[in-house]
């Protein structure tokens, strides 16, 4: 039975998270790179729309 509650640990969020932190690809970008570039992103959209505002 012991055996049987590791794989459970992928239903619960922390074991999701473990999971998707193994070494699966080559290549890890960490949680401030991506909401860097998420907010790049917003705020190069909204220069490029809204530009005469600033």
């Amino acid at each position: 039975m012991a055996g049987k509650n590791n794989d459970e640990g992928l239903s619960t969020s922390a074991g999701l998270v473990r999971y998707m932190d193994t070494d699966i690809s080559k290549f890890k970008i960490e949680p401030e790179k991506v909401l860097g570039i998420t907010f790049a992103i917003i705020v190069a959209e909204a220069l490029l729309n809204y530009g005469f505002l600033i």
